[in-house]
């Protein structure tokens, strides 16, 4: 009997652990890895609503990587730290890049599209897009410093 108990107990701790969404990849895979200092030398994205855009010309440390088209990190109006890859999705190319506003949206100077990312989703609000930013993961590490991935 304790053996059945324990059978079903494992097999409803991995149904119910199969329920968080995977990464979507809306543009072609490239490698992230990079770490961001708010107590250093990205101090500016401790203000809500701030916003950096980082190239492979930003890279810090051998193992840097920045993605397709780079990296777009974003603060949230909460204080939530969001990141994203450049490239807008709508085009695939990684020469046409979105550009981050002080309203918490980017845009597309090529298709017009505009993305909300402020919230974490990079969903289209505007224009022909209907593909969200490429997200990716932010994980905290100690006080100010965040690890962003793939």
């Amino acid at each position: 009997m304790f053996k059945k108990i324990s059978l079903l107990i494992f097999i409803v701790a991995m149904v119910s652990s199969c329920g968080e969404e995977a990464i979507r990849n809306t543009i072609p895979y490239a490698r992230v890895n990079f770490t961001i200092d708010l107590n250093g030398m990205d101090h500016e994205l401790r203000n809500p609503l701030s916003y950096r855009i980082y190239g492979s010309d930003d890279r810090r440390v051998e193992s840097d990587r920045m993605g397709y088209a780079g990296l777009l990190v974003v603060t949230g109006a909460d204080g939530t730290i969001y990141a994203y890859d450049s490239c807008c999705p709508h085009e695939d190319n990684k020469q046409v890049t979105v550009l981050p506003k002080q309203d918490g949206t980017a845009g597309c100077s090529h298709c017009e599209s505009q993305y909300v990312t402020i919230y974490g989703l990079g969903s289209p609000v505007s224009g022909p897009s209907s593909e969200s930013l490429q997200i990716y993961r932010v994980i905290p590490l100690k006080d100010g410093t965040f690890q962003i991935i793939n």
